[in-house]
């Protein structure tokens, strides 16, 4: 298998931003289904799925085609229509946004807490009123949050526990899925938990995503809409499922993601060790519960240097927001997010995934210490 560093023929390549984790046992778990022509949605999404959940501890779980998908499919879930509102911090995935446009839905977007990578708890609660039906939970680069404080706040109360349950949560975690805080799944107090299985996010299958869910009534209506036709009443689906040969792709990623979360947990060990002798900064904040999905840094000088810096050393890097933080896709004021603003303006994120062999470890390493 190729690194993500090397020389060949005298010539230095640059060390990749990203690669996926992809190892012979999926081409070869890919292969196999294709041999056996399950190129279709089967038997083996079922399995995949039912490993998923059990895995990480929900009773149910629906694998579909795309990230925008799982957010389209958990918003009709949550019942979400029409001018309903959704709380979204600006860290969250421009999919979502696509999303509640198909819905008809208001985002309400809430700034990020100074230096760090999340929205404070108390700016998301803040944003509630009463036409709210969704606030958005993402654990942005696979950074810890403990979200406790907003579910018992919102049933305190009496939104989350009534009969109409008017206020539904939904937790993004596609980096951090896999990774118990302190004996708890992420994704476990939320009405819906949705994990990206994209290139960038822990585990991939190319591209989609798993929707997961402790209600039945929840997975009902997933299961019903994500696949069309069949014997069926007439109502609007989508034709948003996987196929068996993806599902067998995911199969082996997911006994494979321990492993990868542990060397990605000891990579932002060496990176953080590094950033403390330098003049960066990184905004992950306790190491034995963040997973660094990414290595996002910002400086105090302008973005283009620190480009420019790490260009030079055969480092790609890439913005953080690289679509452009919400707040500009939206053409909302930047004196009103001043908090994302400055990440985007001075923020880069460094390679950091499992693929990367020892010698690029310790190049990112010493570019990050030797930053001026």
């Amino acid at each position: 298998m190729a690194v993500a560093a090397s020389v060949q023929s005298g010539k230095r390549q640059a060390i990749q931003y990203l690669r996926p984790t992809l190892s012979r046992n999926e081409l070869k778990s890919v292969l196999e289904s294709l041999v056996m022509e399950e190129v279709t949605f089967g038997q083996g999404v079922v399995n995949f799925e039912r490993a998923f959940a059990r895995t990480f501890d929900f009773q149910h779980a629906a694998a579909v085609d795309s990230y925008t998908s799982a957010f389209h499919l958990a918003l009709l879930a949550a019942e979400v229509g029409k001018d309903d509102e959704i709380v979204v911090p600006v860290s969250a995935p421009l999919s979502l946004i696509d999303a509640a446009n198909y819905t008809g839905a208001r985002i309400v977007l809430v700034d990020l807490a100074k230096d760090a990578l999340h929205a404070e708890n108390e700016a998301i609660m803040a944003a509630v009123t009463e036409r709210t039906k969704v606030i958005f939970l993402p654990y942005t680069f696979g950074a810890f949050k403990d979200f406790r404080p907003i579910y018992e706040q919102l049933d305190a109360a009496g939104l989350r526990k009534n009969k109409e349950q008017r206020v539904r949560v939904i937790e993004d975690i596609s980096h951090v899925v896999g990774h118990d805080f302190a004996g708890r799944q992420p994704g476990s107090d939320a009405d819906i938990a949705i994990a990206g299985l994209n290139e960038d996010h822990l585990m991939t299958i190319g591209k989609g995503a798993v929707v997961l869910t402790d209600s039945h009534n929840t997975y009902a209506v997933l299961k019903d809409l994500r696949v069309q036709g069949g014997n069926r009443p007439y109502r609007v689906r989508f034709d948003y499922a996987i196929t068996d040969y993806q599902a067998a792709m995911g199969l082996e990623q997911l006994g494979n993601l321990s492993a990868m979360i542990e060397r990605r947990r000891r990579m932002g060990v060496l990176y953080n060790e590094a950033i403390q002798n330098s003049r960066l900064r990184s905004f992950f904040a306790a190491p034995e519960f963040d997973v660094c999905g990414g290595f996002p840094v910002v400086g105090e000088t302008d973005i283009e240097h620190m480009q420019r810096y790490f260009s030079s050393l055969q480092i790609e890097t890439r913005r953080i927001f690289p679509n452009g933080p919400l707040h500009h896709i939206m053409g909302l004021n930047p004196l009103d997010y001043p908090n994302a603003e400055r990440l985007f303006q001075r923020g880069v994120v460094l390679p950091l995934y499992p693929m990367l062999n020892k010698a690029a470890v310790e190049k990112i390493t010493a570019a990050i210490r030797g930053f001026y």
